[in-house]
Protein backbone atom coordinates (compact mmCIF):
# COMPACT_ATOMS: atom_id res chain seq x y z
CA UNK A 1 0.00 0.00 0.00
CA UNK A 2 2.57 2.34 0.92
CA UNK A 3 4.28 1.11 -2.29
CA UNK A 4 0.95 2.01 -4.14
CA UNK A 5 0.50 5.73 -2.55
CA UNK A 6 4.72 6.67 -3.16
CA UNK A 7 4.06 6.23 -6.51
CA UNK A 8 0.59 7.98 -6.49
CA UNK A 9 2.71 10.77 -4.95
CA UNK A 10 5.53 10.81 -7.31
CA UNK A 11 2.41 11.05 -10.59
CA UNK A 12 0.79 13.37 -9.38
CA UNK A 13 3.83 15.80 -8.64
CA UNK A 14 5.23 14.79 -11.94
CA UNK A 15 2.54 15.86 -14.23
CA UNK A 16 1.48 19.29 -11.64
CA UNK A 17 2.37 22.76 -12.82
CA UNK A 18 4.78 25.18 -11.90
CA UNK A 19 4.39 26.42 -8.55
CA UNK A 20 3.31 29.80 -9.86
CA UNK A 21 -0.03 28.70 -10.66
CA UNK A 22 -2.42 29.56 -7.06
CA UNK A 23 -6.06 28.70 -7.62
CA UNK A 24 -8.05 28.61 -10.45
CA UNK A 25 -11.70 28.76 -11.52
CA UNK A 26 -13.49 26.98 -14.78
CA UNK A 27 -12.63 30.07 -16.48
CA UNK A 28 -9.05 31.54 -15.93
CA UNK A 29 -5.70 31.04 -13.45
CA UNK A 30 -4.52 32.93 -10.81
CA UNK A 31 -0.52 33.27 -11.30
CA UNK A 32 2.04 35.20 -10.34
CA UNK A 33 4.08 37.65 -12.68
CA UNK A 34 7.53 38.03 -12.77
CA UNK A 35 7.35 40.98 -10.31
CA UNK A 36 5.48 38.51 -8.03
CA UNK A 37 2.20 39.75 -8.28
CA UNK A 38 -1.40 37.56 -8.38
CA UNK A 39 -2.66 38.20 -11.68
CA UNK A 40 -5.84 36.40 -13.32
CA UNK A 41 -5.31 34.88 -16.65
CA UNK A 42 -7.87 33.51 -18.78
CA UNK A 43 -8.14 30.48 -19.96
CA UNK A 44 -9.45 30.87 -23.15
CA UNK A 45 -9.54 33.79 -25.81
CA UNK A 46 -10.88 34.34 -29.06
CA UNK A 47 -9.46 37.09 -30.86
CA UNK A 48 -8.82 38.75 -34.20
CA UNK A 49 -4.83 39.11 -35.33
CA UNK A 50 -3.73 42.51 -37.03
CA UNK A 51 -3.28 41.92 -40.33
CA UNK A 52 0.50 42.81 -40.11
CA UNK A 53 1.45 40.02 -37.24
CA UNK A 54 -0.75 37.70 -39.13
CA UNK A 55 1.70 37.76 -42.22
CA UNK A 56 4.23 37.67 -39.71
CA UNK A 57 2.95 34.98 -37.98
CA UNK A 58 2.65 32.92 -41.34
CA UNK A 59 5.97 33.16 -43.10
CA UNK A 60 7.33 32.07 -39.26
CA UNK A 61 5.03 29.42 -39.48
CA UNK A 62 6.76 28.86 -42.99
CA UNK A 63 10.30 28.74 -41.70
CA UNK A 64 10.07 26.75 -38.72
CA UNK A 65 8.10 23.85 -39.73
CA UNK A 66 10.39 23.47 -43.04
CA UNK A 67 7.32 22.46 -44.96
CA UNK A 68 4.19 23.71 -47.16
CA UNK A 69 0.87 25.06 -45.06
CA UNK A 70 -2.10 25.93 -46.58
CA UNK A 71 -3.35 29.17 -44.97
CA UNK A 72 -6.70 28.76 -46.74
CA UNK A 73 -7.56 25.91 -43.83
CA UNK A 74 -7.47 26.10 -40.14
CA UNK A 75 -4.14 25.91 -38.66
CA UNK A 76 -4.01 24.08 -34.88
CA UNK A 77 -0.96 24.11 -32.92
CA UNK A 78 -0.14 22.16 -29.70
CA UNK A 79 1.95 24.27 -27.53
CA UNK A 80 4.14 22.80 -24.55
CA UNK A 81 5.55 25.43 -22.56
CA UNK A 82 7.92 23.34 -20.69
CA UNK A 83 9.66 20.56 -18.78
CA UNK A 84 7.91 18.73 -15.90
CA UNK A 85 9.75 19.48 -12.73
CA UNK A 86 9.86 16.07 -11.83
CA UNK A 87 10.19 13.04 -14.20
CA UNK A 88 11.07 9.64 -14.20
CA UNK A 89 13.28 7.67 -16.24
CA UNK A 90 11.35 6.31 -19.62
CA UNK A 91 7.98 7.50 -18.14
CA UNK A 92 5.80 9.55 -20.77
CA UNK A 93 2.59 11.46 -19.40
CA UNK A 94 -0.36 9.86 -19.77
CA UNK A 95 -2.32 13.17 -21.65
CA UNK A 96 -5.42 12.14 -24.12
CA UNK A 97 -3.98 14.46 -26.84
CA UNK A 98 -0.72 12.05 -27.04
CA UNK A 99 -2.64 8.83 -27.78
CA UNK A 100 -4.41 7.52 -31.33
CA UNK A 101 -3.74 10.47 -33.94
CA UNK A 102 -4.56 14.07 -33.39
CA UNK A 103 -3.99 15.04 -37.03
CA UNK A 104 -6.48 12.39 -38.41
CA UNK A 105 -9.18 13.38 -35.68
CA UNK A 106 -9.15 16.75 -36.33
CA UNK A 107 -9.34 16.55 -40.58
CA UNK A 108 -12.39 14.42 -40.00
CA UNK A 109 -14.03 17.19 -38.65
CA UNK A 110 -12.59 19.75 -41.04
CA UNK A 111 -9.03 19.81 -43.06
CA UNK A 112 -6.26 21.85 -41.08
CA UNK A 113 -2.90 22.22 -40.58
CA UNK A 114 -1.74 20.54 -37.22
CA UNK A 115 1.68 21.51 -36.09
CA UNK A 116 3.31 20.70 -32.38
CA UNK A 117 5.38 23.36 -31.48
CA UNK A 118 7.62 23.40 -28.11
CA UNK A 119 8.92 26.03 -26.18
CA UNK A 120 12.74 26.37 -27.26
CA UNK A 121 13.75 25.38 -23.58
CA UNK A 122 11.58 22.07 -23.42
CA UNK A 123 14.19 18.68 -23.59
CA UNK A 124 12.69 16.17 -22.48
CA UNK A 125 10.55 14.97 -25.66
CA UNK A 126 10.51 11.54 -24.75
CA UNK A 127 8.12 13.10 -21.58
CA UNK A 128 6.00 14.66 -24.39
CA UNK A 129 5.81 11.64 -26.71
CA UNK A 130 8.88 12.61 -28.95
CA UNK A 131 8.97 9.16 -29.84
CA UNK A 132 5.69 9.79 -31.87
CA UNK A 133 5.39 13.37 -32.30
CA UNK A 134 7.63 15.68 -34.71
CA UNK A 135 7.96 18.82 -31.72
CA UNK A 136 9.07 21.87 -33.65
CA UNK A 137 11.09 24.46 -31.98
CA UNK A 138 9.47 28.26 -31.41
CA UNK A 139 13.53 29.38 -32.10
CA UNK A 140 12.38 32.82 -32.01
CA UNK A 141 9.55 32.48 -28.94
CA UNK A 142 7.07 34.56 -31.17
CA UNK A 143 4.41 31.83 -30.35
CA UNK A 144 5.42 31.87 -26.64
CA UNK A 145 5.78 35.74 -26.81
CA UNK A 146 2.18 36.21 -28.20
CA UNK A 147 0.47 33.65 -27.03
CA UNK A 148 1.56 31.71 -24.03
CA UNK A 149 3.42 34.59 -22.64
CA UNK A 150 2.90 33.40 -18.66
CA UNK A 151 5.09 30.65 -16.98
CA UNK A 152 3.62 28.07 -14.89
CA UNK A 153 0.69 27.00 -17.19
CA UNK A 154 2.50 24.38 -19.60
CA UNK A 155 0.88 25.77 -23.25
CA UNK A 156 -2.07 25.42 -24.65
CA UNK A 157 -3.34 25.53 -28.05
CA UNK A 158 -4.14 27.93 -30.48
CA UNK A 159 -6.90 27.38 -33.41
CA UNK A 160 -5.90 29.60 -36.39
CA UNK A 161 -8.92 30.66 -38.94
CA UNK A 162 -7.95 31.47 -42.63
CA UNK A 163 -9.23 35.21 -41.36
CA UNK A 164 -7.02 35.88 -38.42
CA UNK A 165 -9.58 35.20 -36.00
CA UNK A 166 -8.16 32.68 -33.63
CA UNK A 167 -9.01 30.46 -30.19
CA UNK A 168 -6.38 30.45 -27.43
CA UNK A 169 -6.54 28.00 -24.56
CA UNK A 170 -4.09 28.30 -22.37
CA UNK A 171 -2.98 25.45 -19.71
CA UNK A 172 -4.21 22.29 -19.09
CA UNK A 173 -6.85 20.82 -21.28
CA UNK A 174 -8.30 17.04 -22.99
CA UNK A 175 -8.59 15.88 -26.18
CA UNK A 176 -12.48 16.01 -26.01
CA UNK A 177 -12.46 19.53 -25.23
CA UNK A 178 -9.98 20.83 -28.18
CA UNK A 179 -12.26 18.76 -30.78
CA UNK A 180 -15.60 20.24 -29.24
CA UNK A 181 -14.11 24.20 -29.95
CA UNK A 182 -12.56 23.20 -33.07
CA UNK A 183 -15.65 21.50 -34.14
CA UNK A 184 -17.29 24.95 -33.30
CA UNK A 185 -14.86 27.58 -34.84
Amino acid sequence: MKKIMFISVILIMTCSTNKTVNNSTFNEYRIKNSQGEIINVPTDEKNVLESEFFSELKEYLYDIVNYNLDFSKKTVINFIDNDPKWTIAKYQVPWDIFYGNLSEELNKIENCNHIWIKNRKVKDLYYYHGNKIKWITDKNDLIRSKFFKHDGLNGGFLILNPDGQYHLKVGEYTKAGLLKIYETE
